[in-house]
């Protein structure tokens, strides 16, 4: 019975022993060819050889499995926000102090009266396919966005790539026990997979919000997936 293992380190064979590109190309193929109506087996192998060498062959030797990496990522991304939602159930949302933008205002009434639990996942959504509407081409423009809709922006670290965001906008007079800044995380997210020409997945963490009393808002960015 094949297993992941197997049919890694058969990859692993082909690789060592095939001098010449086409013909590991096309010895990966015809090895693949066989478990094609085995998704998850073939989900399996794709996750082990994530940031290997390997794995760069597999997608340019069987295109057609960029389409089932695509949906591992969907399912990792809905699964790490749906743990996180179960984790912090119910989402509680934020206490409003004082004046607060409109959008702060609606995202909270949603919340409450329609979305619930699904509110973190929807407005991370909607921030993310605004920033790729905007088209943003680089980093600089993605600043200038970021200050006119959030806040002041810096990085903070390069690898990983952690931006911090001074006063943002949308936790502005909020107060919360978690991070609730989900359309800026979404908006982050957008903004760096249009400057890479949508070529990988991203995905955006807040790991410091001034709502639960952070003396900033902090996203963790981390590319997840190349899609090309």
């Amino acid at each position: 019975m094949a297993t992941p293992m197997k049919i890694i380190e058969s990859l692993k064979v082909i690789d060592s022993r095939a001098k010449f590109m086409g013909i590991k190309l096309t010895m990966i193929r015809n090895l693949l060819e066989k478990y094609r109506d085995d998704k998850d087996l073939l989900k399996e192998v794709l996750k082990a050889l994530r940031g290997s060498h390997l794995y760069d062959l597999v997608l340019e030797a069987c295109p057609y499995l960029k389409d089932l990496e695509n949906e591992i990522l969907e399912e990792e991304l809905t699964g790490h926000i749906e743990s996180k939602i179960k984790k912090e159930e119910p989402v509680q949302g934020c206490i409003l102090e004082g004046e607060v933008p409109i959008f702060v205002y609606m995202k909270e009434y949603l919340r409450k009266y329609y979305f619930k639990d699904s509110t973190p996942k929807i407005f991370y959504d909607i921030g993310k396919d605004y920033a790729l509407f905007l088209d943003v081409k680089t980093f600089e423009e993605m600043e200038n966005k970021i200050k006119k809709y959030f806040g002041n922006m810096r990085v903070e670290s390069s690898e990983p790539l952690i931006i911090v965001i001074e006063n943002n906008k949308e936790c502005e007079n909020c107060k919360a026990t978690e991070p609730i800044c989900y359309f800026t995380s979404g908006f982050i997210a957008g903004c760096l997979e249009s400057i890479a020409d949508k070529l990988y997945i991203v995905n955006v963490e807040e790991i410091k919000c001034k709502a639960k009393g952070d003396e900033y808002c902090s996203f963790k960015a981390k590319r997840v997936a190349r899609l090309a």
